[in-house]
């Protein structure tokens, strides 16, 4: 035992060094201490992903099933593979070319991509430093298998509830036509727009409700469900509505042990990509007559448009943007208590500029938006690396629980929303977050309360 420990230590130490390592270089490209033009910057930062991807698969307690890895890899392929894609030449769709033919190229861009090195790497040292092998710490009576079961049926129940409800809306409305008729239905009517975010955030928590109580034995007609409603979504064009409620899920069923092999995982990934990149060309029109292409490089660059939030918040700040200094952080939790406390005062969402959702969609368009992006013009550059840090040592403490079912269902719905905002604002995260704990809470004393009134 003692052997082990020693062994996971020194990989421990190891993982550190190679971190600072990187660290540094990617400051002294930063502050320019050696030149970085574009091209060799790209080069510099493919490496960084590999290097401390590879640094966090080796290291981690949980490998590649750890939350921090699988965090990672979402967050560097959502604002990288833009990059990524680019360095082995890739990009073939003309489309994509097109549109970011008017902002890759910029210094802003440039900007961006050393923040993202840095956010990765603040975020990898965190996740690396506040690892430890699974920790007891919970002290909960372990459910019992009727409970479990009881809690794993009314989660399936509450999925397929809300999937019919999608479909009912998405018909009535005519939504489910193509992408182009969904948007311009939720332009046209504006409340759609959070009857559907909220659609998809009860999908999610219902999904990883399920992941989190499933046992081999169990019948699996309500992953079923969630499947024909991903594929029907997908199809559509909402994609990371699709993507990170199941990769929130993949984390839930990692707890417990990897749920595939490694070989199956990677063949789904690339045919994944190929999917995506098929969905990409075809989503806005609803035609899937003609594919110009099935490269999956293409859906890996488009993915990484998330870069391009965070190009858009450096040239906001070089135009004199004030820092908000945790502003954005802070307003939802204080729309929530104006609405209880009397005399606390509660701006209008939309002439609030702490209000980010709002403001990037506002003065950029439907671009999403990035954890770098909003912790930049909250606290500049050094706010960025720090801002991940705290987010990786977030993620590190749920990956040190061992797994239990009441402690994995709150784990659960917390990750869902915080998956979410790798391409989002923080504004709906925390009361996404209350409602997930509070579902979690009731559903918890309602199935105890039927066990416990049995004679």
């Amino acid at each position: 035992m003692e052997f082990i420990n020693n062994h996971a230590l020194f990989r421990k130490a190891v993982g550190i060094w190679l971190i600072l390592l990187t660290a540094s270089v990617v400051l002294g490209a930063y502050l320019g201490a050696f030149e970085a033009p574009r091209n060799e910057l790209n080069v510099l930062s493919g490496l960084v992903i590999v290097l401390l991807g590879a640094v966090l698969l080796k290291t981690l307690p949980r490998g590649g099933w750890s939350i921090c890895f699988i965090f990672f890899t979402a967050f560097a392929v959502f604002h990288m593979g833009l990059i990524l894609a680019d360095l082995v030449g890739g990009i073939t769709d003309p489309q994509i070319l097109y549109v970011i033919s008017f902002w890759y190229d910029r210094p802003e861009t440039e900007n961006a991509v050393h923040l993202v090195n840095l956010a990765l790497i603040g975020f990898s040292l965190a996740a690396i430093l506040f690892s430890s092998p699974s920790q007891n710490t919970t002290t909960s009576t372990p459910i019992n298998p009727s409970q479990l079961t009881r809690i794993y049926h009314l989660a399936g129940l509450f999925l397929v509830a809300m999937v019919g409800l999608f479909f009912l809306i998405g018909l009535g409305t005519g939504v489910l036509g193509s992408y182009g008729a969904y948007l311009a239905t939720l332009q046209a009517v504006p409340i759609l727009g959070t009857v559907f975010a909220y659609l998809y955030l009860f999908i999610g928590i219902g999904l990883v409700l399920l992941s989190v109580t499933y046992r081999r034995g169990f019948p699996p007609w309500y992953f079923v469900a969630f499947a024909l409603w991903a594929l029907i979504a997908f199809k559509l064009g909402l994609r990371g509505e699709v993507m990170f409620p199941a990769t929130s899920a993949l984390c839930m069923l990692g707890r417990r042990g990897a749920p595939v092999k490694a070989t199956t995982m990677v063949a789904g990934i690339f045919v994944f990509l190929i999917v995506t990149g098929i969905v990409k060309n075809a989503r806005i029109s609803g035609d899937y007559s003609q594919i110009d292409s099935i490269n999956p490089m293409n859906a890996v660059a488009e993915m990484g448009s998330s870069l391009r939030a965070v190009e858009e918040v450096v040239r906001w700040r070089k135009e004199e943007e004030r820092l908000l200094m945790g502003g954005s952080y802070w307003v939802p939790i204080e729309r929530q208590l104006a609405l209880v406390i009397p005399g606390l005062e509660r701006i209008p969402a939309n002439e609030d500029p702490r209000m980010l959702n709002l403001v990037v969609q506002e003065r950029a368009g439907p671009i999403g938006f990035s954890p770098v992006a909003e912790a930049y013009l909250n606290f500049g550059e050094l706010g960025v690396p720090i801002v991940l840090f705290l987010f990786g040592a977030l993620l590190a403490s749920f990956d040190n629980r061992q797994a239990e079912t009441r402690q994995d269902l709150r784990i659960g719905v917390i990750l869902v929303p915080l998956f979410v905002m790798i391409r989002n604002s923080f504004t709906p995260v925390p009361v996404q977050i209350l409602i997930g704990l509070i579902m979690v809470s009731g559903l918890l004393y309602v199935t105890s309360r039927k066990g416990s009134e049995r004679p």
